[in-house]
């Protein structure tokens, strides 16, 4: 059976990072981008309503009721975002994924409009559909069968931990092979589920380190300028309220990136090991 170093896979994002920092720099700014589109269309597809759901503290209030009724009333408008968040994503990770298997390749910083990324857009949402209908089934056996749902829950849960991991590897398998891969990519897995769950928790923790990192220079930043008030007001900042600024605003923008990279970039490297393909 194949072997992989599940540490050495995990730090996959650390070497993209430190080898292409400007590479991460343009997709932050691509994700920055994009992020902005679909906020505007979320805006225009959803309306009034949505405006006053959020000006009323809806998204804050954790009312499944209140959020139940407003993805009801705007089913399409919902869909619509969710299907273009998951192509921007599909765009990024097709960028990790080239620059991590196939470097060769060129585009905007590797990233690039093309049948890659619409196959990685459609195993995306094919994963997400399995993980919500997951969840929608959990949430309805805990509601319905009460303390013994709780027990079938949990088991719902393990199951759709061991099978999250299993299908792990079908975005860069698909990447890779130009096909989409998901039943292949079961199999490759097969006998590879702790080695896989490990990468997966080291990714998290390397990502969580990096995150803790940047908020503590950050907060530093912004302490030594004199707080949160100082930087409040950016038409009127001292100049070390207008680094603290810029230091913050840069914090913002890379971490999303970021964590996108560390998550993924470890997939595209175990499949690479377990496959044998080489880089390049």
């Amino acid at each position: 059976m194949t072997k992989f170093s599940p540490s050495e896979s995990a730090l996959e994002g650390f070497r993209i990072t430190r080898e292409r920092p400007g590479t991460i720099l343009v997709w932050s700014l691509v994700y920055f981008v994009g992020i902005m589109v679909i906020a505007m269309i979320m805006l225009s597809a959803l309306g009034p309503d949505f405006i006053k759901f959020v000006q009323k503290g809806g998204l804050e209030s954790g009312d499944a009721s209140a959020y139940g009724a407003m993805l009801q009333k705007h089913k399409f408008s919902f869909l619509l975002v969710i299907v273009i968040s998951i192509a921007l994503m599909s765009v990024l990770m097709g960028g990790i994924y080239r620059l991590a298997l196939r470097p060769s390749e060129k585009g905007l910083a590797h990233l690039r409009l093309g049948a890659d990324e619409l196959r990685l857009t459609i195993v995306n949402l094919a994963l997400f559909t399995v993980g919500l209908l997951f969840l929608v089934l959990t949430y309805t056996v805990t509601a319905v069968a009460g303390p013994l749902g709780v027990l079938v829950s949990l088991a719902l849960a393990v199951g759709m931990i061991w099978a999250g991991v299993r299908l792990l590897l079908a975005t860069p398998m698909t990447f890779a092979e130009h096909r989409i891969a998901i039943v292949d990519s079961w199999r490759l897995t097969k006998g590879h589920f702790w080695s896989l769950f490990g990468m997966t928790i080291l990714a998290i923790i390397f990502y969580v380190m990096v995150w803790l990192l940047f908020s503590i220079i950050s907060a530093a930043t912004v302490a030594l300028a004199g707080g949160q008030e100082a930087i409040a007001n950016p038409a009127n900042l001292a100049p070390l309220a207008i680094v603290a600024f810029v230091a913050t605003l840069i914090v913002q923008l890379l971490l999303p990136i970021l964590q996108v990279v560390m998550i993924y970039s470890p997939l595209a490297e175990a499949y690479r090991e377990l496959t044998g393909a080489p880089r390049g």
